[in-house]
């Protein structure tokens, strides 16, 4: 209590230099407090949604790397038939994918249109597309050549001035199409696309039958790692025995995402713990002036039985309060930014939830005062050395 007492004394000789040191460890306790408690909500988040798809399904896209297409590499008919055919596969979507114009009302704009199947279209959609309906139908095996779309949440209700509802007819490359259906915000791509018949795809694009991705979705009871080296045997027999394509299945796609957000996390928490270095800087520069302040006082405290171990541990507790009050106020207004951000991602990602986890919530204040004690070592070393005759003196 002696400690305290007096490192609140401290504290209040100087109050503004005081809270300014505050401020220095808040902004960097806020800063890291607010972007972990995102990142790992983020990861939650995109654990969830890939959850929602199950694990019984894989997907196999060209190129060698996740994401890309290397070397002109294309995914053809024939894979499709090979995945189609493979033991342990019960459904299989093959999707092309192409830019294209959408007119509505007089206005023209951009979008991604899919070409797909109907039928393996309208049995996948659950498994494997999620079942993001919000009204009208999907395509099925009776839209085979018809001018027919299934367009996105964005397409249907941010794209134009109006909404576009089931029934409407809109122009995709100058060509009529019927509307049958509206899919649910999904936060992603399909958002600003369009699903359409594959026949009338390759009509208004050109384009031959080549896919950028071939979903799968697995008999029950299928053993997934199984399934993948059969495809991969297969492919690679059609492919003269490249390997030039990836076959993804659900821990893999979570593995990735985890990787991504991870480095990005670890980039942002790095750049905020520099504000933290530069907090510990202030709390010892403080510290040294206090010291100078009260050098007569810590000569008295010695000349009448201080030891060198009290007179530190005097600064210390001053420089570990500076640390913990920092760290408290830093996870407040930190929590106050995190709910505000919790609320504009949620706009446009509804599921999406900030993690407040225990270990950071206590962690980050024990570690706050952890830093402020660091940074007084130094400066209550040197006031534990002065000389009594000499400190009096000053």
């Amino acid at each position: 209590m002696d400690y305290g007492f007096l490192a609140w004394r401290g504290l209040r000789h100087q109050p503004l230099r005081s809270f300014l040191t505050i401020i220095a460890i808040v902004v960097a306790i806020a800063a890291i407090f607010t972007l972990v408690s995102l990142i790992l909500g983020l990861q939650e988040t995109v654990r969830g949604e890939l959850s929602k798809l199950g694990t019984n399904r894989i997907t196999v896209i060209p190129g060698t790397m996740v994401g890309m297409n290397l070397g002109g590499d294309v995914l053809t008919e024939e894979d499709r038939k090979a995945i189609e055919n493979t033991p342990g596969v019960k459904n299989v979507l093959a999707l092309q994918t192409d830019h294209a114009t959408i007119s509505a009302w007089g206005e023209e704009k951009g979008i991604t249109i899919f070409g797909v199947d109907p039928d393996a279209f309208n049995k996948t959609f659950q498994s494997l597309l999620g079942g993001y309906l919000e009204s009208g139908r999907i395509l099925d095996r009776t839209d085979r050549g018809r001018y027919v779309a299934l367009i996105g949440y964005s397409v249907a209700h941010d794209l134009f001035g109006k909404d576009i509802l089931p029934g409407s007819t809109v122009y995709i490359n100058g060509k009529p199409f019927r509307v049958v259906g509206v899919m649910k915000k999904t936060n992603s791509p399909l958002d600003a696309g369009a699903y359409i018949p594959e026949s009338v795809f390759q009509e208004i694009t050109g384009r031959e039958r080549e896919y950028v991705r071939i979903s799968a979705e697995l008999a029950e009871g299928a053993n997934v790692d199984d399934v993948v080296e059969r495809i991969k045997r297969r492919l690679k027999a059609l492919h003269g025995g490249l390997e030039n394509f990836r076959v993804i299945t659900p821990e893999q796609a979570m593995e990735r995402a985890n990787q991504i957000l991870g480095m990005v996390g670890a980039l942002l928490v790095t750049i905020a713990a520099i504000s933290l270095v530069i907090g510990a800087v202030v709390i010892m520069n403080t510290m040294y002036m206090s010291v100078t302040e009260r050098t007569r006082e810590i000569g008295v405290m010695k000349a009448v039985g201080a030891t060198k171990w009290q007179i530190m541990a005097i600064f210390l507790v001053e420089a570990g309060i500076i640390g913990a009050a920092g760290g408290l106020f830093g996870e407040i207004i930190g929590f106050g930014i995190v709910k505000t951000l919790e609320g504009v991602i949620r706009a446009s990602l509804e599921s999406y939830s900030a993690a407040f986890p225990s270990l950071l919530v206590l962690g980050l204040v024990g570690f706050s005062a952890l830093v402020g004690v660091i940074s007084g070592i130094l400066p209550a070393r040197s006031a534990a050395e002065l000389d009594p005759v000499e400190a009096m003196r000053q």
